[in-house]
Order: C-alpha cells, then structure tokens, then sequence
C-alpha cells in the first residue's frame, strides 16, 4: 500500500486537494455570498470534480513512472517502484482505470453544466499528460510549461464548473464575476510560475539520467550554469511580484496579510535566491525543490487570510 501511495504521489494529490477546497471554500463562495448569489454546484458535486482531478493526477503520476523507469534507473535507482515493488503492467491498468472513471464523472459535471464541451477537460488533459510522458517532457522547454500550466488550472477548474452552473441558471452578477476572476487569475499565474520553477529544478536534479537517455531538457542543452541563472532569475521576479503585492496591501492597512506574505512566500523566495546563487550539486538543488514546495503550501495557505478579510472588512469594495 505505502508503495501505490508513493507511486500517485499522495503528498502532491494532497496539495491538489488542499488548494481546489480552499479556493472554493474561502474565496469562491464567500464572495458569491457577498453579492448575493448562491452556487448551483452542489456540494456532492463538487466533490465528484475533486475526485476527478485527482485521478486524472494520479493517472499522470503513474504513467510517467512507466516512461520514465530507464531514466529513474539511473538517476535514483534505489526509489524505483515499478518492477521492484509494484508491477509494471499494474501502472497502465491503473492508469486507464483512473481515466476512465474521471471521464464518466467529466461527463456527468458537464451534463449537471448543461456545457457538454467542458467534458473534453476530462480527455484533453489525460491525454496531455500521456504526450508528456513519451515526448514533450524530453523536450526543451515544452515538458516544463506543460506542468506549470497544469498546476494552475487545478486552481481555475474550481471556478471554470461553478461560474457555468450559475451562467446555465441565469445567476451571475458582473461585480462577483470580476472578483472571482482577479483571485482566478493570481493564484493561477502563482501556481503556474512556482511550478515551472520547480520542474526546472527537477530536471537539473534528473540530468544524468535524462543526458544519458537522449532527452532535451533545459539543463542537458543549456548546462547547468545557464540553468542556474534561469532558477536565479525566476526566483527574483517572484520576489518582486510578491513585493508589489505586499505593498498594495500595505497601502490598504491590510497588515497582518502583508506580514504573512513576508514570512510565509517572500522569506522562503529569499532564501531560494540566495542558495540559487551557490547551488552546485545535487543536494543544492533537492534542497531548492523543498523550498518551493513550501512556498506553493504557503502561497495557497494565504487564502484563508482572504477569507477572513472577507468577513470581518469591506475588502470587496475594491472590487
């Protein structure tokens, strides 16, 4: 069981849970509350887009071990699951099952939508992942973008459902629409830039193995140097998109969140800068990966600042 579990990667489907309930949770419904609106996907139903997502993750997680395993054999021999604690053909089995049921949930969402088109999520995306699997990851670039824009639309996906429920109804108000939309697009374009970050440094981490193999990533074509100073250069303008964001809320007296901005994204983003600077091995850049996953917990954690704001101030005026 610990073995299935390491193979979905249950700490990441965890993370995808964790940001897909607490964006509908502290940010979609409280403000469709404050404009008066009640959502029409249900709660069940919701649900059921949880569980899909995560088997279409899992699926993916499980597909890419298959493709992946000559080049795991030699970057981390000693980690590899397939062929050793699970069986290959387990991992397409699983793989098409997951899909399949995440494809039937698809289709009952878009029915409950009345937008049968929203269905192709559930097929589009599978299949994205399967050619990421067997092609674009050993790409220059593409493998990469892919993930990022992935990652991001577990955050949009939340909405992409509810806003069609409500428009199906006729039950929208432009101001909430406006709303949704700017924290849509943040939390989106902040998953979407710690991701490519964070893939970025994978491949440095997987580029024995990936050299060896033939495959393209950023790191085998560009060095590690050059690599590095992307990371470093990414990093940076993270730090100063946060810091454009702490002073907008600074401006607004919203003190507490502009302080938890600095302590739980800023601080961790600078102190990635500064190990950027002197990453050399392997270690260095494990290391790195781990900051950015602390970052993206703590980028998603901000949500449930938001919410109270959403109770206790008039923060939508803005809006």
């Amino acid at each position: 069981m610990l073995a299935y579990l390491k193979l979905f990667r249950w700490s990441n489907l965890l993370v995808v849970l964790f940001t897909m309930v607490l964006f509908r949770y502290t940010i979609v419904l409280p403000i469709l509350n404050e404009f008066g609106l009640d959502p029409e996907m249900s709660t069940p139903e919701f649900s059921l887009l949880v569980l899909a997502t995560l088997l279409i993750s899992a699926a993916g997680y499980a597909i890419n071990d298959y493709f992946d395993l000559r080049i795991d054999r030699i970057n981390k021999p000693d980690k590899i699951l397939l062929g050793r604690l699970i069986p290959r053909r387990k991992a397409i089995f699983y793989h098409s099952l997951f899909n399949i049921l995440a494809l039937l949930i698809g289709l009952y969402l878009a029915y409950a939508a009345h937008r049968w088109q929203l269905a192709f999520i559930f097929l589009i995306i599978p299949v994205l992942l399967w050619l990421y699997s067997i092609r674009y990851k050993r790409k220059f670039l593409a493998g990469n973008l892919i993930v990022a824009a992935l990652s991001a639309f577990v955050v949009a996906i939340v909405w992409v459902f509810d806003a069609h429920m409500l428009i199906a109804h006729a039950k929208m108000d432009p101001n909430a629409w406006i709303a949704i939309n700017y924290f849509v697009r943040v939390y989106a374009l902040f998953a979407f830039f710690i991701g490519i970050i964070r893939e970025i440094i994978k491949d440095v981490e997987d580029m024995e193995g990936d050299r060896i193999t033939g495959c393209k990533t950023i790191p085998v074509v560009a060095g590690i140097k050059n690599t590095t100073n992307l990371i470093t250069f990414l990093v940076f303008g993270s730090i100063m998109v946060v810091a454009f964001f702490q002073i907008w809320f600074w401006n607004r007296e919203l003190y507490f969140l502009t302080a938890y901005l600095f302590i739980g994204v800023q601080l961790p983003f600078l102190i990635m800068f500064v190990k950027s600077l002197r990453a050399t091995t392997k270690k260095d850049f494990s290391q790195l990966s781990s900051w950015a996953k602390v970052i993206m917990i703590a980028g998603v954690s901000t949500m449930l600042l938001f919410y109270y704001y959403f109770m206790h101030t008039d923060f939508l005026s803005w809006f």
